[in-house]
């Protein structure tokens, strides 16, 4: 098995800094020898042919445990074995590999001179595999060095968000929407977080350029309809939900609009 520090520890001195010496008995590599095993690695990868990957990317990495190049590249095999068991049904399998190109991902992220690129394939990692701590820390990595890149901003909005946690998430989307303007996905979300904020004026304008980008969005044309009912707009939000696919969502959201109707009527 390759050399992986445990995530438990690896967490820890994310947080902290540390730093990782090969053990005393673990024999060197060349340049040459690593450039060439990587290569090989990356050959049976983008021919498909993962366990060949894996078993190329687990030897090395006992020989180099401590470079970003090879602790990433064993990351991403890693991430592609995992999609290929989980197409067979072995999604336990799949998520020890998700979980182990994690801790590969962690440790790369404890190197100064990592790529912003490659914290945000981290956070959205962590993210998926629910470790919601670590993804808000390592998207304020990212974005702090990715310059011009609101994705990590939108994703920590979106936290935010789930959450409920509105000043926060209007923070971070306007972080997010200062980077990337015309971003759809940033101005729905900033129609609905405005909108519980109490600014429907500008929830709505928001609300409007996301559905103008994108008019056949169902998902959008649901909160689209949010935004109207928490802005005071039942009638108008029923009649766009009466045109989505019939979901318990959609079902759900019709009857808080028919609730503040008949409030209003008393």
């Amino acid at each position: 098995m390759p050399r992986i520090i445990p995530a438990s520890l690896l967490a820890v001195c994310f947080f902290v800094g540390c730093s990782y010496d090969a053990e005393p008995d673990t024999p060197t590599i060349t340049l040459e020898t690593k450039t060439a095993a990587l290569d090989s690695a990356m050959q049976h990868l983008n021919a498909g042919r993962t366990v060949e990957a894996l078993a190329i990317t687990s030897k090395l990495i006992l020989r180099d445990p401590n470079s970003i190049d090879t602790l990433e590249k064993h990351a991403i095999v890693l991430l592609a074995e995992a999609a290929r068991v989980e197409t067979l049904g072995e999604s336990a399998i799949a998520r020890t590999r998700r979980e182990e190109a994690l801790e590969a991902y962690i440790a790369v992220c404890t190197h100064l001179n990592v790529h912003g690129e490659t914290q945000f394939s981290a956070a959205q990692l962590a993210h998926m595999l629910g470790e919601i701590e670590l993804a808000i820390s390592l998207y304020k990595q990212s974005h702090e060095k990715l310059k011009h890149d609101g994705r990590s901003a939108l994703w920590l909005a979106q936290i935010d968000l789930l959450s409920n946690n509105w000043s926060e998430a209007n923070y971070w989307i306007t972080e997010s929407l200062t980077r990337n303007p015309k971003e759809p996905t940033a101005l729905i979300s900033a129609g609905l977080i405005q909108a519980n904020l109490g600014d429907c004026e500008n929830a709505l304008l928001s609300t409007k350029s996301a559905i103008r980008m994108q008019p056949n969005n169902q998902n959008f044309r649901l909160m689209q309809a949010r935004v109207l009912r928490i802005c005071g707009d039942p009638e108008r939000a029923i009649e766009i939900l009466s045109s989505l696919t019939p979901s318990q969502v959609v079902r759900d959201e019709i009857e808080l609009c028919k609730e503040i109707k008949v409030n209003h009527e008393h």
